[in-house]
């Protein structure tokens, strides 16, 4: 399982700004009087006019060019701008916060152990197939997380009817 997240979210002025010079879809409005737009690599090509420079560290397309396109349109108002990256339980998050036509925090964290892959792991299968959650002894898997042999029974047998 993967997924990729690139965004800006901040204030509708500031969120609008980007979205009219990058060209992305309309901005969703979000409680506490935020927006959030997607980016793809076309609007980060139309923001960086294909020159984006090196990007910052750590981040997957958080350039030089684009802090600076970032830093402009929060001269609207306030605006961060996030990604993460995931394949296979590990990946990164990252996210940068402009204000006043300045880049304010910027962080990234690894993560190696996915907390959404944690949380289907650790549910049985007690929400599908009439099952509930068996009361059998739980054992330790090598990834760290327990299962019941129940699970484990019912797993292989998703796995070899699949």
């Amino acid at each position: 399982m993967s997924h990729n997240v690139v965004a800006v979210v901040g204030s509708p002025a500031a969120v609008s700004a980007i979205v009219d010079a990058a060209g992305c879809p309309e901005p969703t409005t979000l409680p506490f009087g935020l927006a959030i737009a997607p980016l793809g690599d076309q609007q980060i090509d139309r923001l960086t006019e294909l020159q984006p420079g090196p990007s910052h560290q750590g981040f997957k397309s958080l350039s030089a060019a684009l802090a600076q396109a970032f830093a402009t349109a929060s001269e609207n108002g306030q605006l961060a701008y996030i990604e993460t990256a995931y394949f296979g339980g590990t990946g990164s998050q990252a996210a940068a916060a402009f204000a006043e036509g300045r880049m304010l925090f910027s962080a990234v964290t690894p993560v190696r152990r996915n907390p959404f892959a944690q949380a289907i792991r650790s549910i049985r299968p007690c929400a599908c197939s009439g099952w509930t959650r068996p009361a059998t002894p739980m054992s330790s898997t090598p990834w760290g997380f327990t299962v019941s042999a129940a699970w484990k029974t019912w797993a292989l047998r998703q796995t070899t009817t699949s």
